[in-house]
């Protein structure tokens, strides 16, 4: 359904509602992602205190720097 506006404009409402749907969906797949964000870091940082000093070297990490990384919280 299209209205006309000023200055030989339509505003298209079929656009406008599939516009908020779109919105909406977004809005409840962002917290999905975080949730999952936040399990992916809890879980990484559990193997990585799992992890002895030739591992950490490996990978580019002193004990110090592992354990600042494992004692953050979950949101960070």
């Amino acid at each position: 359904m299209s209205v006309y506006i000023e200055q030989n404009q339509h505003y298209n409402f079929s656009e406008s509602l599939s516009t908020c749907e779109q919105k909406s969906s977004l809005s409840i797949r962002k917290p999905r992602k975080m949730i999952k964000l936040w399990i992916n870091r809890s879980r990484q940082r559990k193997q990585l205190a799992k992890l002895d000093a030739r591992l950490l070297k490996d990978i580019g990490l002193t004990r110090e720097q592992a354990q600042i990384e494992i004692t953050k919280p979950f949101w960070k």
